[in-house]
């Protein structure tokens, strides 16, 4: 059975979709995993990443796209999908170490299916929130995806509505980026919190009798992963006066909690993402391979897979 995990945090600009881009072809080529990305966020920026936008125009066009998980709810004409909004080996053009990688693409029209799904009810009402809260459960159970990958990761959308219920409630771990900023202290133990409280624990008084729609791939109790410490800022020494504050004050609070390795901001990142590429295969550049940020993410892949595993 696949791991399932997700990367989310209700503040963006922290790389959640970077560490999700990494993490997929990084578990595929560093440990030969079958790795299936889901794109959960309308603003559709993995999808991209992976697929360079014109295929991503197609998919989209074509409608293999989760977004179809969730319109069946709001429009029952509209088929729930099966194993075709898949799209195999996105990396293939870049490198076939990437091979084990698929994605399942969203697309922008996504926002909009959000918010009708918010407003649709089926029948009894606590069934109907139920039912909302677990299509993808149901997709995955349907599908018996989990049996043909090693993990499946949730790239998340800035907020905690409906759609990212889902991914939490199919998910047996997150991991919150962070960069380590005040608000980010404040932010992260408040979405530790909504992820217990209001996610969980919620779905556990909606969940239906067993002779009811239970769903075998929901997860009642997700637990933290981890927090990943994203772009955090280099100086001569270590790293900026303000990161380097803010990070210590991250490691008093949340101690082993955090992941031990870092990822440092750099201009390479943003130059390999805007090729498509992953920082793995720019290693022989300046700004990645002379700074060890290739390293960085290996070595954060194999922290996120260990604990992950120990799930």
């Amino acid at each position: 059975m696949a791991k399932r995990i997700s990367i989310i945090n209700f503040k963006g600009g922290v790389g959640k979709t970077t560490l999700a881009f990494h993490l997929g072809t990084g578990l595929a080529w560093q440990h030969d995993s079958r790795v299936l990305l889901v794109d959960v966020d309308h603003q559709s920026s993995l999808s991209i990443l992976c697929l360079r936008p014109r295929g991503w125009e197609e998919v989209a066009q074509n409608q293999h796209v989760v977004d179809r998980v969730f319109r069946h709810f709001v429009e029952a004409q509209h088929g729930f999908p099966s194993t075709e909004i898949i799209v195999k080996s996105p990396m293939h053009r870049i490198d076939t170490r990437y091979d084990g990688m698929d994605i399942v693409p969203a697309s922008l029209q996504l926002d909009d299916i959000e918010i009708e799904l918010t407003a649709t009810h089926q029948g009894n009402a606590i069934r109907s929130e139920w039912n909302k809260r677990t299509l993808l459960c149901r997709w995955i159970e349907e599908t018996e995806i989990d049996e043909k990958y090693d993990y499946i990761v949730f790239d998340c959308p800035p907020a905690t509505k409906i759609v990212s219920q889902n991914a939490v409630a199919a998910s047996h771990g997150y991991v919150i980026p962070v960069v380590p900023e005040a608000v980010m202290e404040r932010g992260a133990p408040h979405l530790r919190d909504m992820i217990r409280t209001g996610i969980d624990e919620r779905l556990k008084t909606l969940a239906p009798a067993p002779w009811g729609d239970a769903r075998s791939t929901h997860v009642p109790d997700t637990q933290l992963v981890g927090l990943a410490i994203t772009r955090i800022q280099p100086a001569r020494g270590g790293y900026t006066i303000d990161h380097r504050q803010h990070l210590s004050s991250l490691q008093r609070r949340w101690g082993d909690t955090l992941m031990e390795t870092y990822i440092e901001h750099g201009t390479g990142v943003s130059a390999a993402l805007a090729d498509g590429v992953p920082v793995y295969n720019r290693h022989h550049t300046q700004n990645i391979g002379n700074r060890d940020i290739d390293q960085q993410y290996i070595d954060l892949v194999d922290e996120i897979k260990r604990r992950v595993d120990a799930i």
